[in-house]
């Protein structure tokens, strides 16, 4: 038996890019059941296990803050975890747990297809994509003491782009 949690990352992504109307409720079933569902239960589970004082953070993206075509399931799926965390904040407050949502921008994971890479790149102030690392170190923030007046929100880590 495991004793109580102090943090816990819920960190899903998938994507089907197509239009609106050429998605399937397959493609909808795969997207939402990974990122919204997979995420939901993520966050109840760590909800009952984390300790008094500890830290949830849920990934989402900066994408929400966007309107891209052909990702009506991704940001719809990502919105949905956004709402997780407000409500769950409160839930959870009385314990002194945060529960947070961190939005990068444009990363280099697999999710950026190479294609996009140049222009997101441009439309940085810092003239590249995120690296791994600089989400991550937000991250590591967000677990930490320092961010114990921090619940609820949704941080983004976009390089000024979101």
């Amino acid at each position: 038996q495991m004793g109580a949690i102090d943090i816990v990352v819920a960190n899903v992504g998938v994507a089907v890019v197509k239009p609106f109307v050429e998605a399937t409720e397959a493609d909808f079933d795969h997207v939402f059941g990974a990122n919204a569902k997979g995420t939901f239960f993520t966050l109840q589970e760590a909800a009952r296990r984390v300790r008094d004082g500890g830290r949830i953070i849920a990934v989402s993206t900066g994408g929400t803050r966007m309107f891209f075509t052909q990702t009506a399931l991704y940001l719809g799926s990502k919105g949905a975890v956004e709402q997780f965390v407000r409500v769950l904040s409160r839930e959870l407050g009385p314990r002194s747990v945060t529960v947070n949502a961190l939005s990068p921008g444009f990363t280099d994971t697999d999710l950026l297809p190479e294609r996009d890479r140049a222009i997101a790149a441009g439309m940085s102030p810092f003239g590249r994509i995120g690296a791994p690392r600089d989400v991550a170190d937000v991250a590591v923030f967000l677990a930490s003491d320092e961010a114990r007046w921090l619940t609820g929100e949704n941080i983004q880590a976009g390089g000024g782009v979101v």
